[in-house]
């Protein structure tokens, strides 16, 4: 088993390191970001527990080909990390999207996301 990555200084580095693992090929290690008790909701889901960031992966898969957020800005309050902006991107059938708004609710306990719960108005753009 490889080591454990060394704990980052604040909850919103844990979450910028997510966020930059979810871009690029790093995606399948974001389990290495997350506790053995997190809880993943966002419309239409919720994951618990070990399984939860795979199970994440795994039902964000057939929704689209690609995504990427701006960030419009972040709210930090002790352990918990808020960011707001927009997605855009392609949908499985191949049409683009832009401009949906989100919010993503970060729970992070020592150096581990706890508790992520994702808002974002994907169905109302017509990308199931």
């Amino acid at each position: 088993m490889p080591p454990s990555p060394t704990p980052l200084s604040t909850p919103r580095a844990v979450v910028e390191e997510f966020f930059d693992r979810m871009a690029d090929e790093r995606r399948d290690t974001i389990a290495e970001l997350f506790a053995d008790d997190a809880v993943v909701t966002l419309p239409g889901a919720r994951f618990s527990g070990p399984d939860a960031p795979g199970e994440f992966l795994a039902f964000l898969a057939p929704r689209y080909e690609w995504a990427e957020k701006e960030f419009d800005r972040w709210l930090e309050s002790g352990d918990e990390v808020v960011s707001i902006g927009t997605l855009s991107g392609v949908d499985r059938a191949g049409d683009a999207f832009e401009g949906v708004r989100y919010v993503d609710v970060y729970e992070v306990v020592d150096g581990r996301i706890t508790r992520l719960d994702i808002w974002n108005d994907l169905a109302v753009e017509g990308v199931v």
